[in-house]
């Protein structure tokens, strides 16, 4: 048995899920505190390792208040903040006092997708689709970019070893009762298309991503089958490898240097928000159906709209 102190701070739906896997790791000694349970107050120095699972818009204050502690190793569910800005101020602070910060961007840690960095090595690929679908649960504290499709960038991240790619984000919703819940992005890199389909509004389950490579190999993950079908037509099977988030445990207890880590958090936010930092919302913007109605009755001159029209005609067409 593991006789370290752990806080685990937030005990909802992923709560649970790390308080399972803790102690099936040995790790008897975790002191849950959540504003439930009305014991935000047991929160002090006295513990070797603290588990931060709350709502992603209070990481920041969470953060702050560990940041008082020396020498302290925490754990903190993706994302970690919404903007550069803020994750700089995390890892300032925590870092004064020699505080080491992993964030658990647990693919990074999945032995399907090394094996699938390993197979596309020295190949180029030409397309990626990463499809991540499913029927809730809907979160309020972010959107399903920062939820879902944060995951599949850190995938590109992983296996592309890219610096940086821009990915125009196409957010909307498949429900009346929902404002958002579902976006259709895509990137351009390097001759490399990238396609991201994420949404909690979908009746079916989808964590099936496909690599296309230039000469037309397809290599197809499965994530909930845990199996990787490469172009041959083998199925290359997952599902007795330890689990992605018992590596990433492991990893986050035994290792001393989280700079991939970091790197990776400020990648992938970079990669959702914009250049300053700040997510620009257009959604009670005039629908442009609607712009383009009011211009139709008004306006006299289509010169423009014409020359579109024979540049998009020309560009399917030639």
């Amino acid at each position: 048995m593991n006789k370290e102190k752990i806080c685990l701070i937030g005990y909802g739906y992923w709560g649970k899920i790390l308080h399972k896997n803790l102690t099936n790791l040995g790790y008897k000694q975790i002191t849950i505190v959540d504003k439930v349970l009305d014991n935000l107050n047991e929160i002090n120095e006295n513990f070797d390792y603290y588990f931060v699972v709350t709502p992603f818009t209070t990481h920041k204050k969470v953060l702050n208040q560990l940041s008082k502690y020396r020498n302290k190793k925490i754990w903190c569910e993706k994302p970690l903040a919404e903007s550069i800005k803020d994750i700089d101020i995390i890892y300032k602070k925590l870092e004064s006092k020699n505080n080491k910060l992993f964030i658990d961007w647990v693919y990074t840690h999945n032995t399907a997708i090394d094996f699938i960095k390993e197979s596309l090595k020295d190949k180029k690929v030409k397309q990626v689709v990463l499809n991540r679908t499913n029927d809730g649960p809907v979160r309020f504290d972010c959107n399903s970019i920062w939820d879902l499709s944060s995951h599949d960038i850190s995938i590109i991240y992983k296996v592309f070893e890219l610096d940086n790619f821009k990915v125009n984000w196409d957010e909307f919703t498949l429900k009346t009762n929902e404002k958002f819940g579902s976006n259709i992005s895509w990137s351009y890199k390097d001759g490399m298309q990238i396609i991201i389909n994420s949404s909690w509004q979908h009746q079916f389950k989808n964590r099936v991503s496909l690599f296309v490579t230039e000469n037309d190999e397809i290599i197809i993950f499965d994530d909930i089958a845990k199996t990787v079908t490469t172009g041959d037509g083998k199925v290359h099977d997952f599902s007795d490898d330890t689990s992605p988030l018992e590596l990433a445990l492991n990893f986050f207890f035994t290792s001393k240097d989280f700079d991939y880590n970091k790197n990776l958090t400020y990648k992938i936010t970079k990669t959702i928000t914009t250049g300053d930092g700040e997510v620009h919302d257009f959604s009670d913007d005039t629908s442009p159906l609607e712009l383009a109605l009011n211009f139709f009755f008004t306006s006299k001159d289509f010169d423009y709209n014409k020359n579109l029209t024979y540049k998009i005609t020309k560009t399917i067409t030639e």
